[in-house]
């Protein structure tokens, strides 16, 4: 109860002292001071009318007791409402709190009949020390030195009052030296916690740092890895059919050069912003018309996307300073995000407004994408912060958002967002309104675009160039579902593997589980950073699916660090492939696994025992063969058993039991069942004294003929000679 009382203390005076923009240092100080101040208050004030009441004689201290009340009350009301010039006021104050106890001393007759008060002013110079300034240390030590001595030297010519006896001195002093005693003990024990506190946060700090650093290298080389992937996959392609891929490889090649320069210029204007090197470089324009041209930009994107893509602006033009290179960064960036995490169908808003007042321009983008968690708000700008790997999440440097605040804030503005998971994210910029660089004309801000937008839009624009896939006869090879939302990488994928296998894309993770789900192929190749739902979710629901646990599943990423493949791996990845990679490896492993499926299909094919074994994901099919052939088995003299009423027995549809038996055993299930009833009649016409006939019907053969046709092309004899050959 005390405790909850406390923090609920210690919160209320965090608000009542914090600010915007108030570090943690000044917070402390600031915290400080104020407690000080406190207890100082409350130590005068039972003086004060402990004097009052008892000793009304003593009017030196009474007065002097009423002087500190009124000055350390000021303090405690000022303090809260003073941000930019704190360390002045408070120096100011102390020096006045230091004077006032001087002259007071000075009429008590010395420091000997001061009555302790010699002590109390040296705890208004230790207050100094919280300001952590050593000029205003020095200064107040220097005061506080110089007071001494000239009351030291004056001390002969002093005259102690009346009111002052000896044992009067002697009792008051005792009293403010044990308060200051005990005041400088909490202030020690306070300075030397937030010591420790510091020392924790800074050993923290520095490794939050070094995470950091852990964490921009490994980002920078999965955002690199992508576009390398296809400059070297397309460079392959080119050399290989020079006439098929020169044109569009080449084009991919440019887009993705781009890609890789942005990430670069991204990395040098961080550097740029913290050597303070970079500078503005103020045109005076129409800004409302600058917007509409940066979001015009990105009509082609939108229709790509079938995004619906407004512009709501002011009717008259608007003219201010901005600097056009750093505002068409911001607007840019902010577009990628709502068109990167926006599906088909959804909205996407560009407003620019003024303020009433007209001193400030609100730029916004709004989306009706898949919005951001509460939790993740507060980081959306930290420098290589990411939302994380969750459905919707399409990865990045973490770089892009922590870049856009730093440029508007270079150009005096600030930025925010707005967001609800699901619904979709506003993001605001405010930019104060100025009119002092040159007037720019139209012209020249357009040769600006023909300079940047290259670096800017790259990988956003859809493809000019059509590449028509043609039409095969592929139904003897086997089929792959390609599940990646890069164009680009599924373009190359296709190109590479459509000559030896069956290719379905798909451009998620949801997507690709419905196509999977749909068609049952005999491999998958996914991508683990997607939208809507990520390559490791889509991999669980596969291998935890009894339809799809035995489709071998290829992991193709850009992260390529040993926890992400341990991930990948641990979670049922049957091969865990970084980008970029070579095509023969590629081919490799999914030739190998392909062998693999063959000898499960060989191991499923058969009716004998199943050997042993240890691999997991082997004893789950296991499993399910053994319960379906156990079925099968109860049924055999069944005649009106069929695959419905397996179906039934195994809670799963036709369509689905159909493609997993068919990929498990390389049988459909009629075939099987058919094998199963031959199989169990030659048991029973090796060991049984039935005839054919009832053989054939216990089975589940109601024609003779057609049990002797089956039975002969199944074992190269008759059921008559097979028979004769047994008992011979």
């Amino acid at each position: 109860m005390a405790r909850s009382l406390a923090s609920k203390i210690n919160q209320k005076i965090e608000r009542l002292l914090n600010y915007p923009g108030c570090g943690d240092i000044e917070f402390n100080s600031r915290k400080t001071i104020w407690a000080a101040t406190i207890f100082g208050f409350v130590h005068v004030l039972i003086l004060t009318f402990s004097f009052l009441f008892f000793v009304p004689e003593l009017t030196i201290l009474i007065r002097y007791g009423f002087t500190c009340l009124i000055l350390l009350t000021v303090v405690l009301i000022v303090i809260p409402y003073t941000t930019r010039h704190f360390k002045h006021y408070i120096t100011i104050h102390l020096i006045g709190m230091v004077l006032v106890t001087f002259y007071t001393i000075y009429q008590l007759g010395g420091i000997a009949t001061s009555a302790g008060l010699i002590v109390a002013c040296l705890s208004f110079v230790l207050l100094s020390i919280p300001l952590q300034s050593i000029p205003i240390t020095i200064l107040l030590f220097t005061v506080y030195f110089f007071l001494t001595a000239a009351i030291g030297f004056m001390d002969p010519y002093l005259t102690i009052p009346e009111q002052i006896t000896p044992s009067r001195n002697a009792v008051i002093w005792m009293i403010n030296t044990l308060s200051m005693s005990a005041y400088s003990l909490l202030f020690v024990v306070d300075f030397i916690t937030k010591q420790h506190r510091f020392e924790q946060l800074e050993a923290n700090k520095q490794k939050e740092i070094n995470e950091v650093k852990s964490k921009l290298f490994t980002n920078i080389t999965h955002e690199f890895r992508t576009p390398l992937t296809i400059i070297q996959g397309m460079t392959d392609l080119i050399q290989k059919r020079p006439k098929e891929w020169l044109e569009i490889g080449t084009e991919k090649i440019r887009n993705n050069s781009f890609i890789l320069l942005r990430l670069i210029n991204q990395m040098l204007d961080i550097a740029k912003i913290e050597t303070g090197s970079m500078g503005l470089q103020l045109k005076q324009a129409d800004i409302v018309s600058f917007v509409g041209y940066v979001t015009e930009l990105f009509r082609s994107v939108a229709s790509d996307r079938k995004i619906n893509l407004r512009y709501i602006r002011n009717e008259n033009p608007f003219y201010m300073d901005f600097d056009p290179d750093k505002l068409v960064h911001i607007i840019s960036n902010l577009l990628s995000n709502a068109f990167k995490f926006t599906r088909a169908g959804g909205n996407v808003t560009v407003k620019a407004e003024l303020s009433n007042a007209e001193d400030h321009l609100l730029i916004g983008v709004t989306d009706t994408g898949i919005g951001i968690q509460p939790e993740h708000l507060e980081r959306i700008f930290d420098r290589f912060y990411q939302v994380g790997n969750t459905a919707g999440s399409k990865g990045g440097s973490g770089l892009g958002l922590a870049l856009t605040k730093e440029l508007v804030e270079i150009l005096n503005g600030r930025i925010w967002v707005e967001s609800q998971p699901g619904i979709g994210s506003s993001f605001y910029i405010e930019l104060p309104v100025t009119r002092e660089a040159p007037l720019s004309q139209s012209e020249n801000l357009t040769e600006l675009f023909s300079d940047i937008s290259k670096t800017v839009f790259a990988g956003l624009s859809p493809s000019t160039i059509s590449h028509e896939k043609k039409s095969s006869v592929t139904d003897h090879l086997p089929t792959v579902v390609i599940v990646e939302d890069s164009q680009d990488v599924a373009l190359y994928l296709e190109a590479i593997l459509k000559q030896e296998y069956h290719v379905e894309m798909a451009p998620d993770g949801k997507n690709g589980l419905n196509k999977i789900l749909q068609i049952i192929p005999d491999i998958v190749l996914s991508d683990v950073m997607m939208p809507e739902m990520d390559g490791i979710e889509m991999l669980e629901k596969l291998k935890s699916d009894f339809q799809t646990s035995h489709i071998p599943v290829v992991l193709l990423t850009a992260k390529a660090d040993l926890d992400s493949r341990l991930i990948g791996l641990a979670r049922g990845a049957d091969a865990y492939i970084a980008k970029p990679f070579h095509e023969n490896e590629l081919h490799i492993q999914l030739k190998n696994l392909i062998e693999q499926r063959k000898k499960l299909q060989e191991r499923y094919s058969s009716l004998s025992e199943f050997p042993e074994t240890s691999d997991e994901t082997i004893k789950t099919e296991d499993s399910f063969m053994i319960r379906v052939r156990n079925i099968l088995e109860k049924n055999l003299g069944n005649e009106e058993f069929d695959i419905h009423g397996l179906c039934q027995e195994l809670a799963v549809s036709h369509a689905q039991l159909y493609r997993k038996f068919k990929s498990l055993s390389n049988h459909t299930i009629a075939d099987y069942f058919k094998l199963l009833r031959l199989h169990r009649s030659k048991e029973l016409l090796a060991k049984s004294d039935l005839n054919i006939t009832q053989i054939a019907f216990t089975v589940g053969f109601k024609n003779l003929s057609y049990f002797s046709r089956e039975f002969t092309e199944q074992f190269g004899i008759s059921p008559g000679k097979f028979r004769k050959q047994e008992f011979h």
